[in-house]
């Protein structure tokens, strides 16, 4: 059976009392969203435009720029601004 010096045993101390400190663990959203969703809790997106608007909005801007394009007015032709739905204004 062996004696440990006190050297030793205040080294293990050391690295215990260590890992007891750094041990903090980080979040992943994706898994906390899935288990909000398995629990049936809905999350809310604030200031959102639903998907069907945002495919209007994309649609009225098509025409337009068709219509410039037809109509030869290409200066006042510009890129689609995308957003992911977030409102801007």
């Amino acid at each position: 059976m062996k004696m440990f010096t006190q050297e030793e045993i205040q080294s293990w101390e050391n690295e215990t009392a260590f890992a007891q400190r750094h041990n903090k663990k980080f979040i992943d959203p994706r898994k906390e969203k899935l288990k909000d969703h398995r629990k049936e809790i809905k999350s809310t997106h604030y200031n959102k435009e639903s998907k069907p608007d945002r495919k209007h909005d994309y649609r009225l801007y098509r025409t337009k720029m068709k219509r410039l394009m037809h109509h030869e007015q290409y200066d006042l032709l510009h890129n689609y601004k995308r957003t992911s739905g977030w409102l801007t204004w």
